[in-house]
């Protein structure tokens, strides 16, 4: 990746990230065990949110994410450590069907895993 060049900018910036989201969403609402967890959700405000927040897991400036603090978006969802890790394994495919190289996956997947203690049992 040439010096400078983000995870965002390597795969196409804002219509990757959606497709990927959109892709993740598909996967998670096959799952009852986690679509339960969106009930009452306007999931295209979701999608959108998600859209900023991947964005800047991929690397664009953290500015452009606006959304509500990890702890007080899933606050009250109880949301296991089981389903946090379904999840997140939904999310990886979502990467590798989006042809995202295995270690720009890890990368991702460790940004997101630092935020677990904030979504867990919130």
């Amino acid at each position: 990746m040439p010096m400078g060049q983000t995870l965002f900018d390597k795969y196409g910036g804002v219509p990757a990230v959606t497709a990927i989201v959109r892709d993740f969403y598909k996967r998670v609402m096959k799952r009852p065990n986690l679509r339960r967890y969106f009930i009452d959700v306007k999931m295209e405000d979701l999608i959108l949110h998600q859209i900023a927040f991947v964005s800047m897991a991929m690397g664009k400036a953290s500015a452009n994410y606006a959304g509500r603090s990890m702890s007080d978006a899933h606050a009250g969802l109880r949301i296991t450590a089981a389903s946090f890790d379904l999840a997140v394994d939904l999310l990886k495919d979502a990467l590798v069907a989006a042809e995202v190289e295995p270690e720009d996956v890890d990368t991702i997947v460790q940004t997101v895993n630092k935020l677990k203690g904030q979504i867990v049992g919130q």
